[in-house]
């Protein structure tokens, strides 16, 4: 059952995601909007979604996390990714497509995998850029580390209810 992709996996009998959301002694919470169980990070700064239960291995309920999102095109990809392949620095970044519509500071810490030349890298903290007028379907999200390093997502924009 464990090696079965989670739609083919049979929904989580046993109650836990349930009961371990209800109960304020254990890490996990419930995202009524997108219908997910999260397994909160002990620093409280981020958290991670469950995709089975870890006791009877069931899938977690289905997200509604498509239907929030809008479906990012093939074409769309296609296009961002020339939009954005000579930027080299964030200065390349606001000279070619002005200042982001967000910057929000990134407090985590990401590793590179490294290769047979290059031993892997952990890069704490940076921020993150955000453009949302670069496309009508998506975001280009920006993440720069401390040491000016960029990558580069695309991704659907929000089209969910209005958040409060």
């Amino acid at each position: 059952m464990n090696n079965m992709p989670n739609d083919e996996a049979p929904p989580c009998g046993c109650k836990w995601f349930e009961r371990a959301a209800k109960d304020s002694n254990t890490p996990v919470i419930f995202d009524e909007m997108m219908n997910e169980f999260h397994l909160v990070h002990l620093n409280g700064k981020g958290h991670s979604l469950f995709y089975r239960c870890p006791f009877c291995g069931g899938r977690a309920p289905d997200s509604l996390r498509g239907s929030v999102f809008g479906d990012l095109s093939d074409d769309e990809t296609a296009r961002l990714y020339l939009l954005t392949e000579n930027i080299q620095t964030e200065e390349d970044m606001r000279t070619a497509h002005g200042e982001p519509d967000h910057v929000l500071p990134i407090s985590g810490s990401s590793t590179s995998e490294g290769s047979d030349s290059e031993a892997p890298e952990t890069v704490v903290g940076g921020r993150c850029l955000i453009y949302t007028s670069l496309s009508e379907t998506a975001e280009v999200r920006i993440k720069i580390n401390r040491y000016g390093k960029l990558k580069f997502a695309f991704s659907g924009k929000y089209i969910g209810p209005e958040r409060k």
